[in-house]
């Protein structure tokens, strides 16, 4: 039970990231476009389809994390600094840190909108 742990672990993450991307869609339905990158001081600078945008980092840090988890698998423990489950939730932290980041910045993009 302890190896497939970070598995475990990573699974929340997972599903609060793709949740994530399911309420961005419903929440930003009414545009065609949402930015797709943003300079230093957090104003849009590209714009790119609606879809592209709701789905990828969802799907990108998911995968990430997924990744990172079934890695602790097939690494030799002896290869291993620590635990690798507190790996897995510092890592999925952080990618969850990131989305909300970027949900944010596209909240207060799309409050200046008509």
């Amino acid at each position: 039970m302890g190896g497939w742990l970070p598995l475990l672990v990573s699974l929340p993450f997972i599903v609060t990231l793709l949740y994530s991307g399911l309420w961005t869609s419903r929440r930003y339905a009414r545009f065609n476009k949402l930015p797709g990158h943003y300079d230093i001081t957090g104003r849009p600078t590209r714009m790119a389809p609606r879809r592209t945008m709701v789905w990828l980092l969802p799907i990108l840090f998911s995968f990430s994390l997924a990744v990172i988890a079934l890695l602790t698998l097939v690494i030799p423990k002896s290869m291993q600094n620590g635990d690798p489950t507190i790996g897995v939730i510092v890592g999925g932290v952080g990618l969850l840190g990131g989305q909300l980041f970027v949900l944010r910045l596209t909240e207060k993009w799309a409050r200046s909108q008509p």
